[in-house]
């Protein structure tokens, strides 16, 4: 799948290259960045997390570049080609590609073949980057992509997104090539010229592969209409997903409201939900998700935006309870975790969502370094003095383990980041990191770390 789509790529980019050549309206862009890291064990959290897979907690050195084509067809359309790729050390291999795509937009729809990042720059402050199941954490994934290019009107003020989308978890995993099938759907309704409410859905499934206990799994066309579905499995699946649904499900319900100049003020209050299964979808682990708000004063210059997110993971439907209704088990949601597919929601050893959750597969299932149950108070400060912007985040995280096995007692937190930038015209941006990682049952891990990056 991943090669195919490679060569699709490839053939797209061969093609507009060729016919661009008798072409004004295509215009390139580069850029490199530069970073060097120096720490005493290994980097702190918010160092590496949600870098796109780009650092780990033992890198050095990281260098990073990209080059970009965007072709207009019309005046309502253009396709977009994109390469990019990253060496470091502290993470085996050390030169990757970051994202590889080609992406076709008109007034109407928006397809892209390849590996793009879910989320893009914005959000920096939030510990998810506002997607509790796509954090930013790891690499692109490889697939295909389909949604609106603009939002469907419904109704005066109503209006619809939605995307579908097909991806390879391509990396060495417990099972491999495993099929990850993706889609949303959000309403928006703008309450005024000021406010807004967004809510939605997002749902994600793993399927196929090939598992070493349990064999190939289920990969056919009526597979993927029964993932799609959320349906059970036939007689080629196993126990669980005939009982339950074929595949590992994962989920989050999302609510936004934006308030914009409000006396100066801008702010968004917002909630993501995370469910695993049925209890999930109908609310039994609530409040389990991301709760957070956020402050611009238009005003401040010093102060530019407050953020302040809530997370919590510790309900999840209650502790695992059989029930008498075919086998089935209620409560125990066990996030990004599956005994199928026991590397869970995870690409190339990164959780792909929520960051606070770690999977760590072991021969005999999930090692104690797994820990799915946790609390979370994080704050972000984003704003600027003299000629430098600059970043903060701030985390107390508590880890509870998982139901299977808790940590008693809490396993205590406390991760610090600052960053500044300072841009200076016709040469780049210069930046320098600092952050420190607090634990009371191991030494403090410090770090810090200088940047450059030149965009043309």
């Amino acid at each position: 799948m991943h090669k195919r789509l490679l060569s699709i790529l490839f053939t797209i980019g061969i093609s507009t290259f060729i016919w661009s050549q008798e072409q004004d309206n295509i215009v390139f862009s580069g850029g490199v960045e530069a970073f060097g890291y120096l720490s005493n064990e290994e980097l702190p959290f918010w160092t590496f997390t949600n870098t796109y897979g780009r650092l780990g907690p033992e890198t050095n050195g990281l260098v990073y570049a990209f080059a970009k084509a965007d072709y207009a067809l019309s005046p309502n359309s253009s396709i977009v080609i994109k390469a990019s790729g990253v060496g470091r050390d502290g993470i085996d291999p050390s030169v990757q590609r970051a994202e590889l795509y080609a992406r076709f937009k008109n007034s109407w729809i928006d397809i892209t073949v390849g590996s793009k990042d879910f989320t893009d720059n914005t959000y920096e402050l939030s510990s998810v980057r506002r997607n509790i199941l796509f954090s930013s954490n790891t690499r692109a994934l490889p697939g295909i992509i389909i949604q609106n290019a603009s939002p469907i009107t419904l109704f005066k003020n109503v209006s619809v997104d939605g995307a579908i989308a097909h991806f390879m978890l391509n990396d060495d995993r417990f099972v491999d090539n495993v099929n990850v099938h993706y889609k949303n759907i959000y309403f928006n309704w703008d309450i005024s010229t000021s406010s807004s409410l967004r809510f939605g859905l997002q749902h994600v499934a793993q399927w196929g592969g090939n598992s070493p206990l349990r064999g190939e799994q289920p990969d056919g066309l009526s597979d993927l209409v029964k993932i799609f579905f959320g349906s059970g499995g036939g007689e080629n699946a196993s126990f669980g997903d005939q009982v339950n649904a074929l595949g590992n499900h994962i989920g989050s319900y999302s609510i936004e409201y934006k308030k914009r100049n409000t006396d100066g003020i801008d702010f968004d209050v917002y909630y993501q939900s995370l469910f695993e299964d049925r209890s999930g979808i109908e609310l039994n682990n609530f409040p389990d998700g991301v709760w957070g708000i956020s402050v611009s004063p238009k005003s401040s210059k010093l102060f530019k935006t407050f953020l302040y997110e809530y997370v919590q993971t510790v309900s999840q439907s209650g502790s695992p309870r059989a029930v008498q209704n075919g086998g089935q088990q209620s409560g125990g949601d066990n996030y990004f975790i599956n005994g199928t597919y026991r590397s869970g929601w995870t690409y190339e050893g990164r959780t792909i969502g929520l960051p606070f959750i770690t999977i760590a597969p072991s021969v005999e299932g999930l090692s104690n370094a797994t820990n799915n149950r946790s609390i979370a108070h994080h704050l972000g400060v984003a704003g600027g003095f003299w000629k430098l912007n600059y970043q903060l985040k701030l985390t107390y995280l508590e880890n509870l383990g998982t139901f299977a096995v808790p940590r008693s007692p809490r396993d205590t937190f406390v991760y610090s980041y600052f960053k500044t930038l300072l841009p200076v015209e016709n040469i780049g941006v210069f930046s320098a990191e600092i952050g420190a990682d607090f634990n009371e049952n191991r030494d403090t891990f410090f770090g810090v770390g200088i940047g450059y990056r030149y965009t043309f």
